[in-house]
């Protein structure tokens, strides 16, 4: 089911058989014309007869006409790993009427992810401080409580690194210039497009 050596892209070829909770998210950066949509969940039954249920998708208007009851065609979804679920990422399908499309995030949220980390990782700090260091200072002393007040910032940071859409938008870049090296002749609109 994964994709090249990604453990994290998901490859899945079948029919939809339920989707719930449309709602739109908002523009995807800078281009007005690419909407990201919501799902709460989408089923899809796979060439073998297995019903997979993938929970909070995410995607834009170019591969959402595909998500519809009934409606056959390859989905790749780009998994990120969460405490509670998964969250996934619509980030290509493949079909016949329709050919190939995409899925890349804006980039464009760097500086304000950056800011917001300079801001989180000190108030983490603090958090731990509240939490570890102050019950621990009577027991092992102040000296080490402060180590242990270090705990809530790195895995702050092991976690954004982990679930970064950096990440996701690099996985979903690689993953459309796999597509287009490994297709002979794309389909618009149901007839062959050459690139030129």
């Amino acid at each position: 089911m994964s994709i090249g050596n990604n453990p994290n892209v998901i490859k899945v070829t079948g029919t939809i058989r339920e989707i719930n909770g449309r709602t739109f998210m908002g523009r995807n950066g800078l281009d007005v014309i690419d909407d990201i949509w919501h799902y709460a969940y989408v089923v899809v039954e796979n060439t073998s007869g297995e019903l997979l249920k993938f929970e909070r998708v995410t995607t834009n208007e170019k591969i959402d006409p595909e998500i519809e009851v009934g409606n056959t065609c390859t989905f790749y979804f780009r998994r990120i790993w969460s405490w509670k679920q998964s969250i996934f990422h619509l980030i290509a399908s493949e079909s016949v009427g329709r050919g190939v499309n995409n899925f890349a995030f804006a980039n464009a949220g760097k500086v304000a992810h950056a800011m917001t980390m300079a801001k989180a990782v000190p108030g983490a700090y603090i958090l731990g401080l509240a939490m570890f260091a102050l019950p621990a200072r009577f027991t092992i002393g102040l000296s080490h409580a402060l180590w242990l007040a270090l705990i809530p910032p790195v895995a702050l940071l092991v976690l954004n690194n982990m679930t970064s859409i950096e990440r996701v938008r690099k996985d979903s870049i690689a993953l459309q210039k796999e597509l287009e090296r490994t297709r002979v002749g794309q389909k618009f609109d149901g007839r062959e497009l050459k690139t030129m």
